[in-house]
């Protein structure tokens, strides 16, 4: 699983590089029927010898521009989390897994020749969590509801590819008596290309 998301994920930065090398100018007010796909990622280990742990996520989104400036489509997120202890040949591990689906709305400020964008984004997440002790399912929950919101500035390399970074506040709200409420903050790096005027 690891090898095909490494492999999608190199093969969609060589093609948008590709598109970048091959754009001359900016064109950052989107038209109606424009399409826009991205992407980001994010990688936490734990460097110290007690606590051997990591986690690793990838989100990628797909919108269609109803209006000038203004998208809505959907965004599928994977998380993954681990930790090892005991024995380093054959050590205890726990595995944390959080995939979400929602649907996302964006709205884009600045003019068609500006090579910094700012904008907002909102939606909703459909949340599947479970936890995994040596391979085997201990745990499954799939009727929470997580809240998004977040604002970024997309840097326009090229015409129709662009870097992103954007601060997203994520609220879980649990649906089980004893669940309780998570909120997150999370700054996130990604790459966004368009496909269309």
């Amino acid at each position: 699983m690891k090898k095909l998301m490494t492999l999608l994920v190199a093969l969609g930065l060589m093609g948008m590089l590709n598109l970048a090398y091959g754009q001359t100018t900016y064109s950052t007010s989107r038209a109606s029927g424009t399409i826009m796909i991205s992407g980001s990622g994010t990688y936490q280990t734990d460097l110290s010898q007690d606590l051997r742990a990591s986690v690793w996520g990838i989100n990628t989104d797909l919108a269609l521009f109803l209006f000038p400036q203004f998208a809505a489509g959907i965004d599928l997120g994977y998380v993954k989390s681990m930790q090892e202890w005991g024995d380093e040949d054959d050590p205890d591990v726990e595995e944390g897994v959080t995939m979400s689906l929602g649907p996302r709305v964006y709205f884009f400020f600045g003019g068609k020749k500006s090579e910094l964008t700012p904008f907002v984004k909102g939606g909703a997440n459909y949340l599947v969590n479970k936890s995994l002790y040596n391979d085997e399912e201990q745990f499954r929950d799939e009727s929470e509801l997580g809240l998004v919101a977040s604002a970024g500035l997309l840097l326009n390399l090229a015409k129709n590819v662009g870097l992103t970074v954007e601060a997203e506040y994520n609220f879980e709200k649990g649906t089980d008596v004893d669940d309780i409420d998570t909120q997150q903050l999370l700054i996130k790096f990604g790459i966004r290309s368009f496909l269309g005027e």
